[in-house]
């Protein structure tokens, strides 16, 4: 047997989220669908690094199957390609040892969070902008990002629902980076991205840390707040969670 990579990016505006889930469309379940077409006697399924949510985007998501098939793992993206909707597309393929599996080998995540600044929101960035025209103080924001970098337990930061607590895990995570920065093309207003980079998010977590963030910006918390919102654990001390289309997962580094 041969074990596959994929890089798969997506658009997840029409899907439920990557997991498979009886009924609802899914990535996990269109890549599937797409491997039995392909694949018919064997009929593989992936592995997927990261479980993105119900309308979150990825540029670079990471999975993996096994086969018996002879066809050269450089061939698989257009021949993958062929069976899966537009708005899913497997961009490259490798041969891996047997060994790797997509979220256990160590990595580093990188996400964006986008936010439209415009006025009037943008037609062109309504499903990957979240539209929010109010003034900020991005030097405030900056300040309180540096406190969220580092080793913590981040569970003020996670949806109470995540599946990690329900099976005895914890929210303690690093963050590398968080980055804030304003992008514009000429004529048009800009946006504000968030680049996020770490060894592991939980469900929400990246939405309510930007919807944390905003709030700083707009002076309804300061940022020596963070901290104390760490120490709390407890979701009702951070802010809000933001839609999840301005979400986009851009990386996997191994």
């Amino acid at each position: 047997m041969r074990r596959i990579k994929l890089v798969v990016s997506y658009d997840g505006t029409n899907y439920q989220g990557w997991q498979r889930q009886e009924g609802r469309r899914s990535i996990e379940g269109e890549l599937n669908r797409a491997l039995s077409m392909l694949l018919p006697e064997e009929r593989p399924e992936v592995v997927g690094a990261s479980r993105t949510d119900s309308g979150v985007h990825a540029l670079g998501n990471v999975a993996c199957f096994d086969t018996a098939s002879s066809i050269p793992a450089l061939r698989f993206p257009m021949a993958l390609n062929r069976y899966l909707p537009e708005d899913i597309r497997v961009l490259s393929g490798e041969e891996v040892p047997e060994h790797f599996h997509p979220r256990f080998t160590p990595h580093e995540k990188h996400y964006l969070y986008r936010i439209d600044r415009s006025r009037i929101p943008l037609p062109e960035r309504r499903l990957y902008c979240y539209a929010f025209s109010f003034p900020l103080d991005l030097a405030a924001m900056r300040r309180a990002a540096a406190y969220l970098e580092g080793e913590h337990d981040f569970r003020s930061f996670v949806n109470p629902d995540s599946q990690v607590f329900r099976h005895g895990g914890d929210a303690v995570r690093t963050i590398y980076a968080i980055r804030i920065e304003e992008e514009s093309a000429p004529g048009q207003a800009g946006e504000l991205v968030f680049r996020i980079s770490g060894s592991g998010f939980l469900y929400h977590m990246i939405r309510i840390l930007v919807g944390t963030l905003l709030e700083v910006g707009r002076g309804r918390r300061c940022p020596e707040e963070m901290p104390e919102i760490l120490s709390a654990r407890d979701r009702r001390a951070a802010g809000q969670t933001v839609p999840a289309k301005g979400l986009c997962l851009a990386e996997l580094r191994y």
